[in-house]
């Protein structure tokens, strides 16, 4: 039962012989025809002059203002007008505050206020001043979910029925799941998502031609509860059915294939259609990637998917010329085939040119295979020079096999590593060769893979080999890193970025290693305030690698200002060492503050750091995460 309350204090305004604008529409509709028709045009009365006055608790004075046609009105010729009133004309004004309880009647029971007490009332006309109309309301209680009742139609139902552990799962979850349990407070807006949120979840979840039957919503507004009930009809359930591709020209079948995240004949789930979108655009061999499946209920039991791609050029060279606060002005070029001799690989040849690092590198990856497996064959020749102008020339050849996951990414390789290190003055340093096997994770669980503000990624890898070496003894080695990020926001628009880096590098101290399997720490991803792995160890003057490391790190950022969320002001602290022994080591920090825009490719950071050991200031810039 809906009861409603209504004051009007001005006795319905033609009824009052007080108010003069309400006497003009006092007479018959004749007289008062006659007399408009008989009165000079300048003894007419010229338009009210008025003001509105809403009185409501909380977000409801605002909702009232924003959307009641006399509020919206008085908006709106106030910002036409000046301050002291708004004219309108009787008759109009009349009809906008007969109209208003209704229509905040209806507002508040869309938020759940159905036993509200709505009181208007208009002052006397005085010549002179603006006639103030005046909106007052009592919400009162708002009403609760008394209970929810669902059923369901279709195949669902009759699974249901047969006890299937399909079905059965996913009512359990449409009923946990469900916007408006008993008790909660019963809105419009929430019944609507409600209903919404439930219909997309069996579209979701194998039944993509879901509808409702029938919906409602029985209100008490006495007892200030609703009940609602509501009819799914659930069609039939879909199967996956074959893959169909169009759109290839020079790459193979398989390479999408591959990648399907379900078999013929699973139950349809949304999910996995835009999981397998989002691995076929991650190949970096098609510029668009369109997949759908037909929802034909003739074809329920094996509904045909369609891939649609457009390939990129099957070969691409690129010239670039940049410069980094970690390695300085360089220039490169890069060439990428798509498909290197018809063989199902890519191939990646890149040259680079620079004072502090340079290196030709080529990289072979195979296009994915069953279990999104990818073969890896890499070659590398470099020459480094650090901040001790110290040089190491070195060279790698790597074999091995990459297994992609949605979170998690095994890598598995076996390799080989020379490398020579001469001193300012010339001396060999160090002159050391290594065989070794790798075995890698890398994990990611964060709201974005470009622009984490929320979750963690973590790198972990254990190898084992063995080195030769000229100037030192052979032997075996063993090489763990690990490497943790945690993203986090904070209250008041604040998010907190926070890394701890280690590795370590075990054998005799008289077997000498590659230099690039030794650890060294300072740069932009490392520690701010210190040169491109400025902090080693000092070897026959020589900045060499050490066999332990550490790394910390903690930065808060926050936005300049709340229209520009993407840029962003940031405050850090880091610090590490590096060592033979973690014992030995002795941190040294860097601090500062930097800029961060977060761009469509990753964030873009620009960095003044201070180092406490260099005691100097020290500009980094970076583009991207590192994981």
């Amino acid at each position: 039962m809906t009861v409603r309350f209504l004051v009007l204090t001005c006795a319905a305004w033609g009824l009052m012989p007080s108010m003069a604008w309400a006497q003009d529409t006092a007479a018959s509709p004749p007289e008062a025809a006659a007399s408009v028709a008989q009165a000079p045009r300048a003894a007419r009365r010229p338009p009210l002059v008025w003001k509105l006055d809403i009185e409501a608790p909380g977000a409801l004075d605002d909702l009232l203002s924003n959307y009641l046609d006399l509020a919206r009105y008085h908006e709106e010729a106030t910002a036409e007008g000046d301050n002291t009133g708004i004219a309108i004309r009787r008759s109009e004004l009349r009809r906008l505050v007969a109209a208003a309880p209704d229509q905040a009647r209806s507002l508040l029971e869309a938020q759940g206020y159905f036993a509200a007490q709505i009181h208007t009332s208009v002052s006397d006309e005085v010549e002179g001043q603006p006639l103030l109309i005046k909106l007052v309301v009592e919400p009162g209680p708002r009403t609760r979910v008394s209970r929810v009742q669902m059923v369901f139609e279709g195949n669902l139902d009759t699974a249901l029925s047969k006890d299937e552990a399909h079905a059965k799962a996913l009512v359990a979850d449409l009923e946990s799941e469900w916007a408006l349990p008993a008790g909660t407070i019963f809105t419009q807006p929430n019944w609507s998502a409600a209903k919404n949120g439930m219909l997309a979840r069996m579209r979701a979840e194998g039944y993509p031609l879901a509808t409702w039957s029938g919906t409602s919503a029985t209100v008490d507004a006495q007892n200030r509860t609703a009940a609602l009930f509501v009819v799914a009809d659930s069609g039939p359930i879909f199967h996956f059915g074959d893959i169909y591709i169009e759109g290839l020209k020079a790459q193979p079948a398989s390479a999408i294939l591959n990648l399907a995240p379900f078999a013929k004949g699973e139950v349809y789930r949304e999910q996995s259609l835009l999981d397998f979108q989002e691995r076929v655009q991650k190949l970096n061999l098609f510029d668009s990637v369109f997949i759908n499946m037909a929802q034909d209920q003739s074809q329920a039991d094996g509904a045909p998917v369609t891939v649609q791609v457009h390939e990129l050029p099957l070969q691409q060279a690129t010239v670039g010329v940049g410069v980094s606060s970690d390695t300085g002005p360089r220039i490169s070029v890069e060439h990428l085939h798509r498909n290197l001799l018809k063989q199902e690989w890519q191939a990646k040849t890149k040259l680079q040119l620079a004072k502090i690092d340079s290196s030709l590198q080529v990289d072979l990856i195979s296009h994915p295979q069953p279990g999104r497996k990818r073969w890896l064959v890499s070659g590398q020749l470099a020459k480094e020079t650090d901040t001790s102008d110290a040089v190491t020339t070195s060279e790698r050849l790597r074999f091995g096999q990459l297994r992609e996951g949605e979170r998690l990414e095994m890598t598995r390789y076996v390799e080989y590593q020379s490398a020579r290190v001469k001193s300012k003055a010339g001396e060999q340093v160090s002159d050391a060769s290594a065989i070794s096997g790798t075995l890698q994770y890398a994990w990611r669980d964060v709201d974005s893979q470009t622009l984490p503000t929320t979750g963690i990624t973590a790198l972990t890898s254990v190898g084992l080999g063995h080195s030769f070496a000229t100037r030192e003894s052979s032997g075996p080695f063993n090489r763990l890193y690990g490497r943790l990020t945690w993203y986090r926001p904070l209250p008041w628009g604040w998010d907190a970025t926070t890394r701890i880096e280690g590795g370590r590098l075990l054998s005799r101290e008289s077997v000498s290693i590659p230099d690039p399997l030794l650890f060294r720490a300072g740069g932009d991803e490392s520690v701010r305030g210190y040169g491109y792995r400025s902090i080693g160890v000092t070897r026959d003057g020589a900045l060499v690698g050490g066999r332990a490391m550490t790394t910390l790190s903690a930065e808060v950022a926050h936005p300049f200002l709340k229209k520009y969320p993407s840029i962003l002001g940031a405050v850090f602290i880091d610090a590490g060492g590096v060592a033979d022994q973690f014992a030995d080591i002795k941190l040294q920090r860097g601090y500062g503050a930097g800029i961060r825009w977060r761009s469509p490719v990753g964030p873009l950071k620009i960095d003044l750091a201070y180092g406490e050991q260099t005691q100097s200031f020290r500009i980094h810039f970076s583009v991207g995460i590192t994981l």
